[in-house]
C-alpha cells in the first residue's frame, strides 16, 4: 500500500478512453481493447515524457494477482546480480527427478539444452524452479525486498512463490517495478540490468524498441482448486522511442488458456498503439 500511495503522490493520475464498442455478447471487453467498466482487464501506462500513470479499470490495475512468469523479469535480473547467471550463453539445467518432463509440455519445453535467452523466450518454467532454487531462500528474499516487489512474500515455496503461490503484485506495482529497473534504482549492477535488457528485447524497428514478457496461470481458490473461466494472463514491459521510455502492464481473464492465448499480446499492443507509443 504504502508504494502505491507513494508512486500516486508523485504522479498525475488519468485514465484512457477509447471509443471502442465492445464486442463481447456479454458486455465484456473487447477482444481489441480493455473496455473501461469492465472487471476482468486492465491496462497500466507510465510515460516517462508527461510523468503521468494512466489506468483502464482502477480497481484491478490496483489488485494484487499472482505474477506468474512475468516473475522471470526478477528472477533472471536476480541470478544474474547474484552470479547464479554470469552471461546469456551459459548453459542451463534443471533437476529432471524433481521436475519430470509431463506430456502437456510444448515442444519448446523439451529442447535438448537451454541458455538465459532461449528459457526466457520459451518461458521455461523448470529451468526458473532451478534457478530460484540454485539462488537460495535467503537471497531471494532479500533481492525481493530490496526490489520492493509486490507484497514480497516467498513463504509458499522457494521454487514456486509466483506460480499462483503467495508472492502477489498488481499492475500498477509492475509498472513501478518496471521503472525502477530501467533507472538503475533496484541497488543491483549496471552489467546486470544490460543483460536483462538483451534477453528481454522482443522487438526493434526504426521507431522503437519493446522489452516485455508474458505470464499466463490459472486463478485458484484458497484451497488449491483452479477457479472455472479463469484463465489470469499478463503482458509486461516497455517501449523506448523518440518521446522516451514508456512503462506498461496489462492483464486480464479468460475463461480458458487459448482464448487467453490469442488475444493477451495483441490486446497489450493495440493499446500501445493507441496510445500513440508504437
Amino acid at each position: 500500500m504504502k508504494k502505491i500511495i507513494l508512486l500516486i503522490s508523485l504522479l498525475l493520475i488519468t485514465s484512457f478512453s477509447y471509443s471502442i464498442k465492445a464486442q463481447s455478447t456479454q458486455g465484456d471487453e473487447a477482444d481489441n481493447l480493455c473496455v473501461e467498466g469492465s472487471d476482468r482487464c486492465t491496462f497500466v501506462l507510465l510515460s516517462e515524457k508527461n510523468k503521468s500513470l494512466s489506468t483502464i479499470n482502477d480497481k484491478r490495475a490496483n489488485t494484487a494477482l499472482s505474477p506468474f512468469s512475468t516473475f522471470k523479469v526478477a528472477n533472471s535480473l536476480i541470478a544474474l546480480d547474484s552470479g547464479v547467471i554470469t552471461s546469456t550463453q551459459q548453459t542451463l539445467t534443471f533437476n529432471k527427478e524433481k521436475y519430470p518432463v509431463q506430456a502437456w509440455w510444448p515442444p519448446v519445453w523439451k529442447l535438448p539444452s537451454y541458455n538465459l535467452t532461449t528459457a526466457f523466450k520459451y518461458s521455461m518454467v523448470p529451468v526458473y524452479r532451478q534457478m530460484a532454487t540454485d539462488i537460495g531462500q535467503e537471497k531471494m528474499q532479500q533481492y525481493l525486498t530490496q526490489f520492493d516487489y509486490g507484497n514480497e512474500d516467498i513463504s509458499s515455496g522457494l521454487d514456486d512463490f509466483w506460480l499462483n503461490g503467495s508472492i502477489k503484485i498488481s499492475a500498477v506495482e509492475q509498472v513501478d517495478f518496471l521503472q525502477k529497473l530501467y533507472r538503475n534504482q533496484l541497488k543491483v549492477k549496471a552489467t546486470s540490468i544490460d543483460t536483462l535488457k538483451e534477453v528481454m528485447l522482443v522487438t526493434s524497428t526504426n521507431e522503437y524498441q519493446l522489452y516485455a514478457k508474458t505470464g499466463a496461470g490459472w486463478i485458484k481458490n484458497n484451497n488449491g482448486s483452479k477457479i472455472k473461466k479463469s484463465m489470469l494472463g499478463w503482458y509486461i514491459g516497455f517501449v523506448e522511442n523518440s518521446q522516451g521510455v514508456h512503462y506498461f502492464a496489462f492483464n486480464f481473464t479468460r475463461d480458458t488458456y487459448p482464448e487467453m492465448k490469442a488475444n493477451r499480446v495483441k490486446m497489450a499492443m493495440n493499446h500501445l498503439k493507441a496510445a500513440g507509443i508504437i
